[in-house]
């Protein structure tokens, strides 16, 4: 079931929809920085403070 949360609730090991598993998170003055594991590689996406995601 997936559930729609405020970005500054997300935790490490919680599973983005369409991206991977969380597994690190740096909070930035604008933003947040996720280090997500998607498709064997770790990758980095940014998101504002005020976005909502998707998760599992």
């Amino acid at each position: 079931m997936f559930k729609n949360l405020e970005i500054a609730n997300l935790s490490i090991g919680d599973t983005l929809i369409n991206l991977g598993e969380v597994l690190e998170i740096s909070e930035n003055e604008d933003c947040y920085s996720l280090v997500i594991a998607r498709r064997g590689q770790r990758q980095v996406w940014t998101f504002g403070k005020e976005e909502e995601v998707y998760v599992s």
